[in-house]
């Protein structure tokens, strides 16, 4: 019944979100072809987004679904005797957040609040979102009895139970000593009782959103009492499920799901082969070509390497590229996904470092056509050095820009549709999203591949996604506001002196970290942990912050291919099989890797990469 109950969550939840993107992308239409939007659209999309997500959650929930950081066991699994208590405290986190939102819906009934156009009652909403995240609560139920039976039936010994109680052991001496000397701590020592709490917990295989938020919410009320720890919790628990700026996620994604529904990767592909083909080493700048373009419908790593890398390997293959030259040049291509616009993880980056998302797709404009640029110039050195791994073709592709038009226009018009109108201020970044969805709908009916059965797929991939980053990110606001009461900055003022401690020793120590969590972590884990402590040291050093995120997003993607755990890579495998090893696709990424250090020299050492073309169009 559970079962049931989580699979139909997660299908009205994408259902709604259907609904709200095409009545955004109506309001738009209506709004600048006859000057008729609809009425109070905007204040009811914010509070609906917010049901969205807290009804999607059951499903990630049920199937286990939520991030969480694994050293101990493979890329992409989870080590069985590590999960109870993540179960235990993700359904603590829960709990929490369902009295919570309670008590939010009680006091918007009771001092009457409605919203400023339509006047309709929000209280009655609120109490809405409650009974969704209730059924998200009872989802969890389930995964806590099924550890819980385990741990019992003597299946998972005390050895394997050891690092769960150490976990927890360090966490309440943490909280014990935040309670006790809380208030004569200085604020080094009470950030790093935090942070120490907070890996503690993620390196048990905590779901980072539970991590955060406990972490967040106890680090708290240890060091000032319930209440302000419960107003914390809550402004940010609905300050997050509501927020207008991160609206523009779930959207984002249902566009890529939808593009890929319609067949985009295959049309971005053979559009940027029928271009580039004829070349030798042509082939794989399609493939690079084919990443970039699918990552700017996608804005997800993981998606372009997995969507493009078998058809693209096929290719190759059938050309006489090796293995190794394949299937780096995918692996690197893969991480275009996330910096060309729109990017998924340029706007949680933006979300937790309080920048404008649109600024921020404009600035990585630049950076993202430089690293297209500089894999290009290394497939073409590698192509001519190195015949064996892009042999010359003997009967070379032609030139055919026309048929590139003809195989591009969809992907095209939907990426200028949305991108060009977010920049030409014709709406807003969720409305862009809204719109971008709108239009890959209406590819994908008249695609020749529409089905129920799709659409049901596309829309639940996106809920469920998103779903999973919202965890994240309401857990990312406690956490960083449990930081703001400890005195972060204070603490990395007295840890790191910026007028004598040179600015370039500063940012080289935080490059060498973000390539090492980025080689080790998932993406929006090593950003999300990171954000809270590095942003106001690059404040303190007076840099960009919206430079700074573009070099954070090109550092933790470099991660995504560097050796040992390169998810890209571990993606790739999983897709190829035993075609090709491990060792084989890290050393056909070297080069590239090499690419990505002249590209990041280049983006820090000259900021009006990033910088000059958002303050040209300003």
């Amino acid at each position: 019944m559970l079962s049931r109950l989580s699979r139909l969550s997660s299908l009205v939840s994408g259902f709604i979100l259907l609904v709200a993107a095409l009545a955004v992308t109506s309001d738009v239409l209506l709004r600048w072809l006859f000057s008729a939007p609809i009425k109070g659209l905007f204040e009811i999309s914010e509070l609906t987004f917010a049901a969205i997500i807290a009804l999607a959650l059951a499903y990630t929930n049920y199937r286990r679904e939520h991030v969480s950081l694994d050293l101990l066991g493979s890329p992409g699994e989870k080590s069985p005797e590590l999960q109870i208590l993540g179960s235990l405290l993700t359904t603590i986190c829960f709990g929490l957040y369902v009295i919570l939102l309670w008590r939010h819906a009680e006091a918007k009934t009771a001092y009457h609040e409605v919203t400023m156009v339509l006047g309709l009652p929000i209280g009655p909403f609120w109490y809405l979102v409650t009974v969704f995240m209730t059924v998200s609560f009872i989802a969890q139920l389930p995964v806590l009895a099924e550890d819980l039976r385990a741990l019992f039936s003597g299946r998972m010994v005390t050895r394997k139970l050891a690092p769960q109680l150490v976990a927890f052991a360090i966490f309440s001496l943490g909280a014990f000593v935040l309670y006790w000397q809380g208030g004569d701590l200085p604020s080094l020592a009470k950030v790093g009782i935090g942070f120490a709490m907070l890996y503690t917990l993620a390196l048990a295989q905590v779901p980072l959103g539970a991590a955060l938020s406990l972490t967040g919410f106890v680090g708290t009320y240890f060091l000032f009492g319930l209440n302000p720890a419960s107003l914390v919790t809550t402004n940010h628990l609905t300050s997050t499920l509501s927020s207008a700026d991160l609206a523009s996620l779930p959207l984002f994604l249902l566009m890529g799901n939808l593009a890929i529904a319609a067949g985009f990767a295959d049309d971005i592909f053979g559009a940027a082969n029928a271009l580039f083909g004829r070349l030798r080493g042509g082939h794989a700048i399609a493939t690079v070509i084919g990443c970039a373009g699918f990552g700017a419908i996608s804005g997800s790593s993981v998606a372009t390497t997995a969507t493009v890398g078998g058809v693209a390997y096929k290719e190759m293959k059938a050309h006489g590229y090796s293995p190794g030259f394949a299937t780096g040049t995918i692996a690197a291509g893969g991480t275009l996904g996330a910096l060309i616009p729109p990017s998924i993880i340029l706007i949680i980056y933006c979300v937790i470092a309080e920048q404008p998302i649109a600024a921020a797709f404009v600035a990585a404009l630049l950076p993202g056509l430089l690293a297209i640029l500089l894999y290009a110039l290394t497939i073409l050195i590698l192509a001519n050095l190195f015949s064996d791994g892009a042999p010359a073709d003997m009967t070379p592709a032609k030139y055919r820009p026309f048929d590139a038009v003809r195989l591009a226009w969809r992907p095209s018009l939907l990426f200028m549709s949305v991108i060009g109108g977010l920049y030409g201020g014709l709406f807003t970044v969720q409305e862009a999203a809204a719109v971008g969805s709108g239009f890959a709908f209406f590819f994908w009916l008249l695609s020749g591949r529409a089905s129920l059965r799709g659409l049901m797929e596309a829309t639940r991939n996106a809920v469920t996604a998103s779903a999973v980053l919202y965890f994240i990110l309401i857990g990312a606001g406690v956490f960083g506001a449990f930081l703001n009461f400890a005195g972060v900055t204070t603490a990395i003022l007295s840890f790191v002196e910026p007028g004598v401690t040179p600015a370039w020793k500063i940012l080289l120590l935080l490059v060498v970290m973000y390539l090492i969590l980025g080689s080790v972590f998932d993406t929006v884990a090593a950003l999300v942990v990171t954000v809270p402590f590095v942003v106001p040291l690059i404040i303190t050093l007076d840099y960009d912050l919206i430079w700074w995120g573009v070099v954070t997003l090109s550092l933790v993607e470099i991660g995504m291919i560097t050796p040992p755990i390169g998810m890209n890579i571990f993606i790739l495998k999983g897709l190829l099989g035993q075609e090709v090893s491990t060792s084989t696709m890290f050393r056909g990424v070297a080069p590239f890797l090499v690419a990505d250090g002249v590209r990041l020299a280049l983006l820090i050492t000259f900021p009006a990469i990033t910088l000059w073309l958002p303050q040209f169009l300003k």
